[in-house]
């Protein structure tokens, strides 16, 4: 995985067939040591990619198509282990644990809008690593004195609204996070679409979203107000920690926009660069205050990139085959009569755009992972063509489905990740806990959508 990484940043400066066979050659051998790891989400997406590659090689497509395919797959293959960077540099930093204690120590009042920003930022800063500390420390605080003295239903109720708030928090980084794999896998698959373009509508739904978990919240915290139970507080001083960690977001943010602009550097080449680039900063400014110097903190941080490369398989297998299948697919696939068969149904835009949400989220029930879908759902689409249908209409439309989807289906890694540190089952998380929840943020999404299609306004 390290020769993948490698190899990925130098292919975006300099061109090399024998570097990029050399790279998959290393990724495929990465895979075939990782597949204890895989999962459902994993071994579908695999799959399909050896269908796919089979049927492209007896229909002769063009040579160039599989350079573009192993292109595209290296690069996001790359990028899902670049942001585990992140979360190794992270994990030795003071302020991360201490944000963490800030938000699952908040009063009932505030908790669920503090975990909810706190799943949020830490899950754009540092990805499922975020995701699984706060729930870490959510489960831990169950066993503090205040909430052992708590009747059962209380405890339990507060573990499941708690870990409703970090899960919800976590899937509205598809809505608009530069540093997310919905953004990425949509900008890699509709070349012509700009961040612009969608990501400032998904910031603000991401505010109406988070009112209606918090509506939800309140609903189920109700039957416990007249019970007087011990209000809880954060740590003095913890508050400097999300403060911190919000800098942290901004600066990063920054710095990718800044290679974009003023580099030859696209987004995502800015993003994949600016990543690692800033993590070495962190660890090394942390090493510093924490460590003794900065050389003790890299250290401890690439000690655990380095540990923490094997573990990647099954995200890795997604996040390739994302890649891999758009390409891949848009040749050897009947674009033309697909887009006259479209037509011929009579479904408009709206209908088209609406049926693509829907599209993503029930493939990710059945076991494909939203990355996969999207990249497949927005070339083909965008490809089609249909009157009305913009670039901007189709990443609207998988944006909001992927973020309903994340915390519904049991078979997306968000929820196994759930599943493994709440000690519910993911169906249980998902469907039973999360699922009303799901359920309104994609109407909302889609009366957004539709309103937006029919206004002319995308």
């Amino acid at each position: 995985m390290a020769v993948v990484m490698l190899s990925t940043l130098l292919l975006i400066v300099v061109e090399s067939r024998a570097l990029t066979l050399l790279a998959t050659a290393a990724l495929m051998l990465f895979l075939v040591l990782g597949w204890r790891q895989f999962r459902i989400g994993t071994w579908v997406p695999l799959l399909l990619c050896g269908g796919a590659l089979a049927l492209a090689l007896w229909r002769g497509v063009a040579v160039s198509t599989l350079w573009q395919a192993m292109e595209r797959m290296l690069f996001l293959a790359a990028l899902i282990a670049m942001l585990g960077t992140l979360r190794s540099a992270a994990a030795i930093a003071p302020e991360v644990r201490q944000a963490g204690l800030f938000l699952t120590n908040q009063p009932a009042s505030h908790r669920y809008l503090s975990m909810t920003l706190g799943g949020h930022l830490f899950g754009v800063l540092i990805n499922f690593g975020g995701l699984a500390l706060l729930l870490d420390l959510a489960r831990r605080s169950m066993s503090d004195d205040s909430a052992t003295r708590l009747p059962a239903p209380a405890r339990e109720a507060r573990l499941r609204r708690m870990s409703m708030a970090v899960i919800r928090g976590f899937s509205m980084i598809s809505l608009w996070s530069p540093f997310g794999f919905a953004t990425n896998a949509l900008l890699i698959s509709l070349p012509g679409l700009s961040y612009m373009d969608f990501g400032p509508i998904g910031f603000a739904m991401s505010f109406v979203f988070v009112a209606i978990g918090w509506g939800f919240d309140r609903l189920e915290g109700r039957r416990f107000q007249r019970l007087g139970l011990p209000r809880p507080s954060p740590p003095p001083g913890s508050w400097r920690g999300a403060v911190t960690l919000v800098g942290h977001v901004l600066a990063l943010g920054a710095a990718v926009f800044a290679g974009e602009a003023l580099t030859p550097l696209g987004f995502q080449q800015a993003l994949i660069f600016a990543v690692p680039g800033y993590a070495l900063v962190w660890a090394a400014v942390t090493g510093h205050r924490t460590m003794g110097g900065a050389t003790a903190g890299v250290g401890a941080a690439g000690r655990a990139v380095w540990a923490r490369l094997s573990d990647l398989g099954a995200e890795v297998g997604v996040f390739a085959a994302a890649g891999f299948l758009p390409v891949v697919l848009l040749e050897i696939l009947p674009t033309e009569p697909l887009r006259v068969g479209v037509l011929a149904l009579g479904l408009g835009p709206v209908a088209l755009a609406l049926g693509l949400s829907l599209g993503v989220v029930g493939m990710a029930l059945v076991g494909v992972n939203p990355i996969v879908s999207a990249s497949v759902f927005g070339t083909l689409a965008s490809q089609l063509a249909v009157p009305g249908l913009s670039d901007t209409a189709i990443a609207l439309a998988i944006t909001g489905g992927w973020t309903a989807v994340i915390g519904l289906s049991p078979f997306i890694t968000t929820l196994v990740i759930a599943a493994s540190i709440v000690g519910r089952g993911s169906h249980v998380i998902g469907l039973v806990w999360n699922g009303p929840y799901c359920a309104a943020i994609l109407s909302v999404w889609m009366l957004l959508l539709t309103t937006l299609m029919l206004s002319g306004w995308i």
